[in-house]
C-alpha cells in the first residue's frame, strides 16, 4: 500500500485500502506499507494483519 498522508493523517490508510489489505491477508500474501500504520479506528485491524512496513524506502521489500 502507498499509504501517503491524506485528509490530515498521517500515513493514511482508507476503507478500500483496508478491504484490499483483508483480501490479500485471507489469500496469505504479504502487505507491504510504504509508511507506518496509520492511528485510526481500524488501526488493530491492520495490525493483526501484520504488514511489513517499508519506513519509505521500498528497497527494504527485501526482493
Amino acid at each position: 500500500m502507498l499509504n501517503y498522508s491524506k485528509k490530515g493523517v498521517n500515513d493514511y490508510i482508507g476503507g478500500n485500502a483496508l478491504m484490499e489489505m483483508g483480501f490479500a491477508y485471507v489469500n496469505n500474501k504479504k502487505i507491504f506499507l510504504l509508511n507506518d500504520i496509520p492511528g485510526m479506528q481500524y488501526t488493530d485491524e491492520i495490525r493483526a494483519m501484520h504488514p511489513i512496513v517499508l519506513h519509505g524506502d521500498l528497497a527494504n521489500m527485501g526482493v
